[in-house]
Protein backbone atom coordinates (compact mmCIF):
# COMPACT_ATOMS: atom_id res chain seq x y z
CA UNK A 1 0.00 0.00 0.00
CA UNK A 2 1.64 3.34 -1.14
CA UNK A 3 1.15 6.57 1.38
CA UNK A 4 -1.57 8.22 -1.54
CA UNK A 5 -3.41 4.89 -0.76
CA UNK A 6 -2.87 4.92 2.93
CA UNK A 7 -4.51 8.76 2.80
CA UNK A 8 -7.48 7.68 1.21
CA UNK A 9 -8.04 4.55 3.19
CA UNK A 10 -8.19 7.14 6.08
CA UNK A 11 -10.22 9.81 4.47
CA UNK A 12 -12.52 7.05 3.66
CA UNK A 13 -15.84 7.81 6.10
CA UNK A 14 -16.65 4.36 6.80
CA UNK A 15 -13.04 3.28 7.52
CA UNK A 16 -13.01 6.27 10.14
CA UNK A 17 -15.36 4.47 12.31
CA UNK A 18 -13.46 2.90 15.45
CA UNK A 19 -16.53 -0.40 15.09
CA UNK A 20 -15.35 -1.13 11.57
CA UNK A 21 -12.72 -3.80 11.07
CA UNK A 22 -11.45 -6.56 13.28
CA UNK A 23 -13.47 -7.90 16.12
CA UNK A 24 -10.49 -8.44 18.44
CA UNK A 25 -8.91 -5.09 17.92
CA UNK A 26 -8.81 -1.69 16.22
CA UNK A 27 -4.84 -1.51 15.68
CA UNK A 28 -3.62 -1.41 12.17
CA UNK A 29 -0.10 -2.09 10.91
CA UNK A 30 1.21 0.20 7.61
CA UNK A 31 4.60 -1.37 6.79
CA UNK A 32 7.40 0.07 4.60
CA UNK A 33 10.84 -0.65 4.09
CA UNK A 34 13.18 0.81 6.66
CA UNK A 35 14.98 2.69 4.19
CA UNK A 36 12.82 4.98 3.88
CA UNK A 37 12.39 5.78 7.08
CA UNK A 38 13.17 9.98 6.65
CA UNK A 39 10.78 9.80 3.71
CA UNK A 40 7.88 8.24 5.68
CA UNK A 41 8.29 10.92 8.40
CA UNK A 42 7.99 13.59 6.25
CA UNK A 43 4.63 11.96 5.01
CA UNK A 44 3.04 11.13 8.18
CA UNK A 45 2.95 14.80 8.62
CA UNK A 46 1.31 15.30 4.93
CA UNK A 47 -1.59 12.93 5.64
CA UNK A 48 -1.83 14.53 8.69
CA UNK A 49 -1.95 18.17 6.99
CA UNK A 50 -4.47 16.26 4.28
CA UNK A 51 -6.67 14.97 6.79
CA UNK A 52 -7.19 18.41 8.42
CA UNK A 53 -8.06 20.40 5.34
CA UNK A 54 -12.19 21.16 5.14
CA UNK A 55 -12.94 17.90 3.04
CA UNK A 56 -12.31 15.62 5.77
CA UNK A 57 -11.66 17.85 9.04
CA UNK A 58 -9.55 15.29 10.72
CA UNK A 59 -7.32 16.31 13.95
CA UNK A 60 -4.62 13.38 13.89
CA UNK A 61 -2.27 12.79 17.01
CA UNK A 62 1.25 11.73 15.79
CA UNK A 63 2.92 9.92 18.76
CA UNK A 64 6.88 9.27 17.99
CA UNK A 65 6.93 5.79 20.17
CA UNK A 66 10.63 6.96 21.20
CA UNK A 67 10.19 10.31 21.94
CA UNK A 68 7.17 9.75 24.11
CA UNK A 69 10.08 7.43 26.04
CA UNK A 70 12.37 9.79 27.23
CA UNK A 71 9.58 12.14 27.81
CA UNK A 72 8.38 9.66 30.43
CA UNK A 73 11.92 9.03 31.68
CA UNK A 74 11.87 12.78 32.37
CA UNK A 75 9.24 13.54 33.75
CA UNK A 76 9.87 10.20 36.79
CA UNK A 77 11.99 11.25 39.45
CA UNK A 78 14.51 8.52 40.83
CA UNK A 79 15.97 11.06 43.64
CA UNK A 80 16.90 14.56 43.28
CA UNK A 81 17.56 13.58 39.43
CA UNK A 82 15.36 12.31 36.66
CA UNK A 83 15.48 8.88 35.14
CA UNK A 84 16.43 9.92 32.14
CA UNK A 85 19.61 12.32 33.83
CA UNK A 86 20.23 9.27 36.03
CA UNK A 87 20.34 6.83 33.09
CA UNK A 88 22.53 9.07 31.11
CA UNK A 89 24.87 9.45 33.58
CA UNK A 90 25.14 5.95 34.33
CA UNK A 91 25.89 4.70 31.03
CA UNK A 92 29.09 4.59 30.46
CA UNK A 93 29.21 2.97 33.80
CA UNK A 94 27.33 -0.05 33.62
CA UNK A 95 25.61 -0.30 30.17
CA UNK A 96 24.17 -3.62 30.41
CA UNK A 97 22.16 -2.64 33.68
CA UNK A 98 20.97 0.38 31.93
CA UNK A 99 19.85 -1.28 29.28
CA UNK A 100 18.08 -3.72 30.91
CA UNK A 101 16.36 -1.06 33.16
CA UNK A 102 15.40 0.70 30.08
CA UNK A 103 13.84 -2.74 28.70
CA UNK A 104 11.75 -2.61 31.98
CA UNK A 105 10.61 0.98 31.61
CA UNK A 106 9.76 0.32 28.63
CA UNK A 107 7.53 -2.12 29.09
CA UNK A 108 5.78 -0.78 32.35
CA UNK A 109 2.36 -0.31 33.15
CA UNK A 110 3.95 3.70 34.15
CA UNK A 111 5.10 3.84 30.83
CA UNK A 112 1.72 2.45 29.19
CA UNK A 113 -0.37 4.85 31.37
CA UNK A 114 1.52 8.00 30.42
CA UNK A 115 0.90 7.28 26.80
CA UNK A 116 -2.70 6.60 27.43
CA UNK A 117 -2.64 9.88 29.12
CA UNK A 118 -1.77 11.98 26.34
CA UNK A 119 -3.95 10.56 23.76
CA UNK A 120 -6.80 10.93 26.29
CA UNK A 121 -5.74 14.32 26.54
CA UNK A 122 -5.71 14.70 23.07
CA UNK A 123 -9.40 13.70 22.67
CA UNK A 124 -10.41 15.84 25.26
CA UNK A 125 -9.35 18.99 24.11
CA UNK A 126 -11.95 21.19 22.86
CA UNK A 127 -11.22 21.33 18.96
CA UNK A 128 -14.19 20.70 16.99
CA UNK A 129 -12.25 18.64 14.29
CA UNK A 130 -13.09 15.09 14.56
CA UNK A 131 -10.72 12.78 16.16
CA UNK A 132 -10.16 9.24 15.14
CA UNK A 133 -6.66 8.08 14.60
CA UNK A 134 -3.59 7.95 16.64
CA UNK A 135 -0.14 7.57 14.73
CA UNK A 136 2.38 5.56 16.02
CA UNK A 137 5.90 5.60 14.67
CA UNK A 138 9.66 5.27 16.14
CA UNK A 139 9.53 1.57 16.39
CA UNK A 140 12.79 1.42 14.88
CA UNK A 141 14.42 3.98 16.77
CA UNK A 142 13.02 2.40 20.52
CA UNK A 143 14.35 -1.25 19.51
CA UNK A 144 15.80 -3.08 21.41
CA UNK A 145 14.06 -1.43 24.10
CA UNK A 146 10.41 -2.27 23.25
CA UNK A 147 9.56 -4.46 20.13
CA UNK A 148 6.11 -3.96 18.69
CA UNK A 149 4.47 -7.14 19.51
CA UNK A 150 5.07 -5.82 23.38
CA UNK A 151 3.96 -2.46 22.31
CA UNK A 152 0.54 -4.16 21.06
CA UNK A 153 0.46 -6.59 23.57
CA UNK A 154 0.83 -4.39 26.82
CA UNK A 155 -1.30 -1.60 25.26
CA UNK A 156 -4.26 -3.78 24.18
CA UNK A 157 -6.24 -2.97 27.39
CA UNK A 158 -6.00 0.61 26.65
CA UNK A 159 -7.62 1.00 23.17
CA UNK A 160 -9.55 -2.10 22.97
CA UNK A 161 -13.02 -0.73 22.59
CA UNK A 162 -11.98 3.09 22.80
CA UNK A 163 -12.83 5.60 19.97
CA UNK A 164 -9.89 5.83 17.67
CA UNK A 165 -7.74 3.52 15.64
CA UNK A 166 -4.34 3.38 15.94
CA UNK A 167 -2.46 3.18 12.98
CA UNK A 168 1.42 1.84 13.92
CA UNK A 169 4.20 2.76 11.31
CA UNK A 170 6.67 -0.29 10.80
CA UNK A 171 9.79 -0.30 9.45
CA UNK A 172 10.05 -4.11 7.59
CA UNK A 173 8.06 -6.88 6.57
CA UNK A 174 5.97 -9.63 7.13
CA UNK A 175 6.87 -13.47 6.48
CA UNK A 176 5.72 -15.90 9.23
CA UNK A 177 6.36 -13.28 11.58
CA UNK A 178 6.87 -9.57 11.48
CA UNK A 179 10.44 -8.49 10.43
CA UNK A 180 12.06 -5.36 12.03
CA UNK A 181 14.30 -3.52 9.55
CA UNK A 182 13.80 -6.92 7.37
CA UNK A 183 16.39 -8.43 9.62
CA UNK A 184 15.27 -9.39 13.32
CA UNK A 185 12.24 -11.65 14.46
CA UNK A 186 9.66 -9.33 15.83
CA UNK A 187 7.14 -11.99 16.64
CA UNK A 188 3.47 -11.99 15.54
CA UNK A 189 1.24 -8.65 16.50
CA UNK A 190 -1.39 -11.11 15.41
CA UNK A 191 -4.40 -8.91 16.50
CA UNK A 192 -2.95 -5.84 14.47
CA UNK A 193 -4.44 -5.92 11.18
CA UNK A 194 -1.87 -4.84 8.10
CA UNK A 195 -2.72 -2.00 5.94
CA UNK A 196 -1.61 -3.80 2.73
CA UNK A 197 -2.66 -4.08 -0.47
Amino acid sequence: MTITELYERMSNKEFQDPATGNLFSNAYMYLYPPENENQIHDEILVIKERLKRPNNYLDVLILDIFDLFCAFLKQKKFGPKTLFDFFLEKELQAPGKVNESLIREAKSDGFFEFMNANIKLHFSEGDTDKKVYVIIHGFGSVFPYLRTSKFLSNFEKYFIGEKYKLILFYPGEVKDFYSLFNLLNDENPYRAIKLIN
